[in-house]
């Protein structure tokens, strides 16, 4: 098992250098990679978010915080404006009213981030959030957007090189049970390879 120590008092995830590119076969391995924060609580152990306990805890979300869903569809159209170069005034003010509304709502993913100490409900993670010093909560936060987003763009060179040569590095193991990252790398494959067969066809004047 992979480990990768984390010095959550000290670091700033918006401080991280820009990546271009993240390589395919740093995603595949992201199931044995697990993330130690020391706290005043004692250790606690973290991992990537799985698309399985990610959905789940998505329902769990929807109960508690009605609304969060339009709450999403509204960010996402408005986060690009506000973030966008030369943005007004309004957007932003916009953009931050969602992200304050969405940011509680948030802590619930560490149910599926959290491995140890081992947490099942959200009355068990707010207690445990609670017992946390502000900047142990705020440096748990930040691992939370860095274990639960899927935001970069990705280097497939890889993947393509051991498809030309045979050699396999999707196992049935990750099919099964993958990080939402691992998920959403592999499934941009696959709706790419669906589009260009679409407008292969539609040249072809199979579709329209």
């Amino acid at each position: 098992m992979g480990q990768i120590s984390f010095d959550g008092g000290k670091y700033d995830v918006e401080e991280l250098p820009a990546i271009n590119k993240v390589p395919i076969e740093s995603i595949l391995k992201q199931g044995s990679e697990r993330f130690v924060l020391q706290t005043s609580q004692g250790t606690v152990v973290m991992k990537h978010i799985t698309k399985r306990m990610k959905l789940h805890i998505d329902v769990i979300r929807a109960v508690r915080y009605p609304g969060i869903r339009e709450l999403e569809q509204e960010a996402q159209i408005v986060y690009p404006i506000a973030l966008a170069e030369g943005a007004d005034d309004n957007a932003i003010a916009e953009a931050n009213r969602i992200a304050s509304q969405l940011a509680p709502t948030l802590d619930l993913y560490a149910l599926g981030v959290i491995e140890y100490p081992f947490l099942t409900t959200p009355d068990d993670l707010e207690a445990f959030l609670a017992s946390l010093k502000e900047d142990e909560q705020e440096a748990m936060r930040q691992m939370l957007t860095v274990l639960t987003r899927w935001n970069y763009p990705v280097d497939y060179s890889s993947l393509e090189i051991a498809e030309r040569f045979h050699v396999q590095m999707v196992t049935a193991d990750l099919i099964e049970n993958p990080t939402y990252e691992q998920y959403r790398a592999l499934y941009a494959v696959v709706t790419q390879e669906h589009e260009a067969t679409k407008r292969m066809y539609s040249k072809l004047g199979v579709l329209k």
